[in-house]
């Protein structure tokens, strides 16, 4: 088994990205949903709408929403606060972005919120995320944006945390 998995890999040319390795010294995390619907977006908003040259990323279900206090998503929150943490010793982050998204099927499925109540559950988070990253990493300055579907393009706007 072990032998034939090496000879699949070997058989495969690999693939050389074009796009140089990153330099260090990001100081900006973003915390974002891992809906692949709005990855491209989310790259486009953090380098071109707020500036960033690039920042450390963790994406995870729902987002925000893993900071929001949630009883059943406990082990996410954790595990994040973990990650956020190494990010920020490591790296030396001051700055973090937290960003939701319309639509978000965490909210939907997993939470269960009901569709009339999802945006409003979703900014609340929003203020909820950023007081729970505040306690665990109190020196980031924290800022929050929600991404809404509009005529078919995703507009970004800031929620005050």
């Amino acid at each position: 088994m072990v032998k034939a998995i090496s000879e699949q890999m070997s058989a495969r040319q690999p693939y050389v990205s074009s796009i140089p390795l990153g330099a260090q010294g990001f100081t900006t995390g973003a915390i974002f949903c891992s809906d692949g619907r709005f990855a491209d977006q989310v790259d486009d908003f953090l380098h071109n709408g707020l500036g960033l040259p690039g920042y450390d990323r963790l994406a995870v279900a729902g987002g925000p929403a893993c900071f929001a206090g949630h009883f059943l998503a406990y082990r996410e929150e954790e595990g994040a606060v973990s990650h956020l943490k190494f990010l920020s010793r490591l790296h030396g982050l001051t700055r973090l972005i937290l960003i939701s998204h319309e639509g978000c099927g965490f909210y939907r499925d997993f939470l269960r919120v009901r569709e009339f109540d999802l945006i409003q559950k979703q900014y609340e988070d929003l203020v909820r995320a950023a007081r729970r990253v505040r306690e665990a990493a109190g020196h980031l300055e924290i800022e929050a944006h929600f991404a809404r579907i509009v005529d078919g393009t995703v507009q970004f706007e800031q929620i005050a945390v």
